[in-house]
């Protein structure tokens, strides 16, 4: 009998730690969403947002569409223009530290195979194509930027599990300077600016970061695979949240349709989220690409992610951006 009540409690106990280590799931509310891409079919895929600094209101999210080009919301998720540029897959943006009237915005293009720049007017908040760029790779996929020691750099990287670092020159021209590969398949990528950390999916296997810096050899070093802290293949976008104690990694687990949160103090698991149906807005499923911002709008006093939809049911429509309040997510996995 007393074996029994020791077998029982040990169990208990094991039951406990096992719930505890992985972590919260929580559901939170969409708040808004941006027009449907033009395209059918799986088309939306990677968000960027721009802060403009000089009128936080006029503040613009971008959006690829795979199958054809940039989409540009402002915060109210209305489209304001679209560059027919081709199949772009991922984007993300940077101030040009090279003059400070506008940000660079870079994307990957499959087909051809090309790193695709834009210009961001800062006095206009209007996005113009500069340059295209032929690369060495068979089918770019994931692309992240940073800003290191006043030079910009683009990580571009391919289905076959090539990354190539670019250092984007003052006239725009691209440099090779630094590359590495992974075993399998990667795209979502990040790079935090203060760590000088690159934060990369690989989309079956899990998230690896390295160091951003080119003069140093590509390390990866794991941040969690696959099979545990809730993530289920694909692993899809990453977006960093840097708030005014601690920055957080957030990784779309697209396998179960959940998003993870670590702490990039150590990459401690912090817990997971799904988005559900609000009364206006339907939640997300099957997300690629995600990005976060600090800047308060719209009620979201702490900033907003942006998180692609694939499957927009609210109506019934082609694939849009949903966008819910980092609040939320805070306070229901007890964030700092």
């Amino acid at each position: 009998m007393c074996l029994a009540l020791a077998l029982l409690l040990l169990s208990l106990f094991f039951i406990g730690c096992s719930s505890h280590s992985e972590g919260k799931m929580v559901t939170v509310e969409v708040r808004a969403e941006t027009t449907p891409v033009p395209h059918d079919g799986d088309a939306a895929d990677d968000p960027a947002i721009w802060v403009n600094n000089a009128s936080p209101s006029d503040s613009l999210i971008l959006g690829t569409d795979k199958r054809g080009g940039l989409q540009v919301f402002d915060l109210y998720g209305n489209e304001i223009s679209y560059l027919a540029i081709g199949r772009l897959n991922n984007v993300d943006l940077r101030s040009n530290p090279y003059e400070d009237t506008n940000t660079i915005v870079v994307a990957s293009q499959r087909e051809p195979s090309r790193l695709v720049i834009f210009l961001l007017d800062h006095e206009q908040a209007s996005i113009n194509f500069e340059i295209a760029h032929v690369v060495e790779l068979p089918e770019p996929y994931g692309i992240c930027a940073t800003v290191l020691n006043d030079k910009f750099f683009a990580v571009l990287n391919d289905k076959n599990g090539t990354f190539h670092q670019y250092e984007i020159s003052p006239t725009y021209e691209v440099k090779l300077v630094r590359e590495w590969a992974m075993e399998t398949q990667p795209e979502g990528c990040v790079v935090d600016d203060i760590t000088r950390k690159i934060y990369v999916g690989e989309e079956e296997v899990g998230i690896w970061w390295l160091s951003a810096t080119p003069q140093e050899q590509p390390e990866l070093q794991r941040v969690a695979k696959v099979g545990e802290h809730r993530l289920a293949a694909d692993v899809e976008g990453l977006t960093l949240y840097h708030g005014q104690s601690k920055t957080y990694l957030v990784a779309s687990s697209q396998g179960n349709n959940s998003y993870a949160v670590f702490d990039t103090t150590d990459h401690s698991y912090q817990g997971s989220f799904r988005v559900v149906d609000s009364k206006r807005f339907d939640g997300t499923s099957d997300t690629d690409g995600i990005a976060a911002s600090t800047l308060p709008v719209r009620g979201m006093g702490e900033g907003f992610i942006v998180l692609q939809d694939g499957e927009n049911t609210k109506p019934k429509a082609n694939q849009n951006f949903k966008v819910i309040s980092w609040t939320d997510v805070r306070t229901k996995l007890d964030l700092d």
